[in-house]
């Protein structure tokens, strides 16, 4: 391994405002990888990195496969941009493994070079078959595959695919405010709003209950989980039973969840001023408990001066 190649999807259907995307994109994989990585740069359409000599290609796997707006990637080798180089490059890169059929798909970028994208396919299947007896050449469903970019000043190669989040940056669309629970679906609606571009900051309103010790401990796991697609991530765990005790003491047991979402709805509404948070992001949906019906959810978001985005909806 000593190139590793980035696609992504979603963020070549922006407009002008598409390399604010790519850039934000860079910056998460450059401080992802860190340095196991000594260049990352864009190049025709997607990020192409130079790996260090120790870097580890299966923490690579597990860094990219987290990072929002990668909707797949490779580790391959590189080679210079001509079909003799390629096939030899092909060949080193096959011996050894074990497979009966094989398939090469070309991609090119620089419509300048003197072969199309199929010409260079067939020449380099026929290194292959010339450089390692007994292979066969199955187009439909083969063993493995071969795929050959070709961009800027060389070619890469490469036999796997990787699948990302696919989605837009984290932080391209700027930060929300995270009502986490306890339960799956405010982290799942974390996570989608994350794959939207929204870095995410976490809010947990604890009862005080025999068991609060133990769900803050599992609020700091899901956030630890989270975080893998975000480097870093703010949690605030807020407090709840002095609020929750003269709640009690004053509103009848119908209301009572209600005023105390509409209280929680008051506090997310403040911390995201103080964080300049554009969103409040909660894990409702309708109809799941009594007070997710649509009506209560309108009362208790009309307490929310912020968007409320709840998509699992």
């Amino acid at each position: 391994m000593n190139r590793i190649v980035i696609h992504y999807s979603e963020i070549a259907l922006k407009g002008k405002n598409r390399r604010q995307f790519e850039d934000a994109l860079i910056r998460h994989v450059r401080a992802a990888l860190g340095p196991l990585v000594s260049e990352v740069r864009k190049q025709q359409g997607r990020l192409v990195c130079k790996p260090n000599p120790q870097a580890d290609p299966q923490r690579v796997r597990e860094i990219l496969s987290c990072i929002p707006g990668i909707v797949n990637f490779s580790l391959g080798h590189s080679a210079p941009k001509d079909v003799k180089s390629i096939g030899g490059r092909a060949v080193n890169l096959l011996a050894g493994r074990e497979f009966s059929t094989f398939g090469v798909k070309t991609k090119r970028t620089d419509k300048q070079f003197p072969m199309t994208s199929e010409e260079i396919s067939r020449a380099v299947g026929s290194s292959i078959l010339r450089g390692l007896k007994g292979k066969q050449v199955d187009l439909r469903a083969p063993d493995l595959w071969l795929y050959i970019e070709l961009t800027g000043k060389e070619a890469t190669l490469f036999t796997d695919k990787y699948l990302g989040p696919g989605g837009l940056p984290v932080g391209s669309s700027g930060d929300v405010m995270v009502s986490l629970s306890g339960g799956i679906d405010s982290p799942v609606a974390a996570y989608m709003l994350m794959k939207r571009g929204c870095r995410a900051i976490f809010t947990h309103i604890r009862n005080e209950t025999q068991f609060s010790g133990a769900v803050s401990d599992k609020i700091e796991k899901l956030v630890e989980v989270l975080t893998r697609y975000q480097l870093h991530s703010t949690l605030y765990q807020v407090p709840f039973g002095d609020l929750q005790r003269r709640i009690i003491a004053f509103v009848p047991a119908d209301y009572r969840m209600i005023i105390y979402r509409r209280c929680m709805m008051r506090i997310l509404n403040q911390l995201a001023a103080k964080d300049q948070a554009k969103a409040i992001v909660t894990g409702d949906a309708v109809g799941q408990v009594a007070s997710q019906t649509l009506i209560n959810l309108q009362c208790i978001q009309e307490a929310s001066q912020l968007p409320v985005i709840s998509p699992l909806v």
